[in-house]
């Protein structure tokens, strides 16, 4: 059993600029930032039309429409954007055709195909999420108050699901605990982005 772990460690490739292509890793990069902002955006601006929709359907304004969210929510949805950016992020760095052996290549189009996948999956689930969210606002449903930190396995859970595609792929033990930090501190910059 410890010759077939090492063996398969023999097999991986470091994690690195080159690995990927310099193309792919920058562009990777860009890409998951630009998409991170617009869909968080996105999700400012779907909550905040819940809010004119639960007006309309209450008859009254229970918010100041110019009031910002709290940092519970802002984070959530900046962390819950960023980790599906990285859906596109980690699709662009395992974009590459061939790698060294079969077996790489295999696993890169496999990571490649359920990076868009989770995207597809996560985002279908969460607007039915939103739409319940819209339809039942004006009635005081708090998710705060109900599933509290328990909401943030969500974006966890989707960049974890991508980068343990990539670990089958790289030796990326470095990277990830590096993304981590990168990914705690951009949303919390995003967070505080003002609609």
């Amino acid at each position: 059993m410890k010759k077939n772990h090492a063996e398969l460690k023999k097999y991986k490739s470091d994690f690195n600029i080159e690995q990927i292509g310099r193309f792919r890793f920058y562009s990777g990069i860009i890409v998951g930032l630009i998409f991170s902002l617009i869909l968080d955006q996105f999700f400012r601006n779907l909550i905040q039309m819940s809010d004119v929709l639960g007006a309309m359907s209450s008859g009254y304004w229970k918010t100041p429409f110019s009031e910002k969210p709290t940092f519970y929510y802002s984070f959530f949805w900046s962390l819950f954007s960023i980790s599906l950016a990285f859906c596109f992020t980690s699709y662009l760095w395992t974009s590459k055709p061939n790698l060294k052996t079969r077996r790489e290549t295999r696993m890169n189009r496999i990571a490649q195909t359920n990076s868009l996948f989770i995207f597809g999956l996560i985002f279908l689930s969460v607007s039915r999420l939103l739409q319940f969210y819209i339809e039942f606002h004006y009635i005081d449903y708090e998710i705060k108050e109900e599933v509290g930190i328990l909401l943030f396995m969500l974006p966890i859970f989707i960049f974890a699901f991508n980068w343990i595609y990539i670990s089958r792929i790289y030796k990326s033990a470095k990277p990830f605990l590096i993304s981590i930090l990168i990914f705690v501190i951009y949303g919390i910059i995003l967070s505080g982005i003002k609609t």
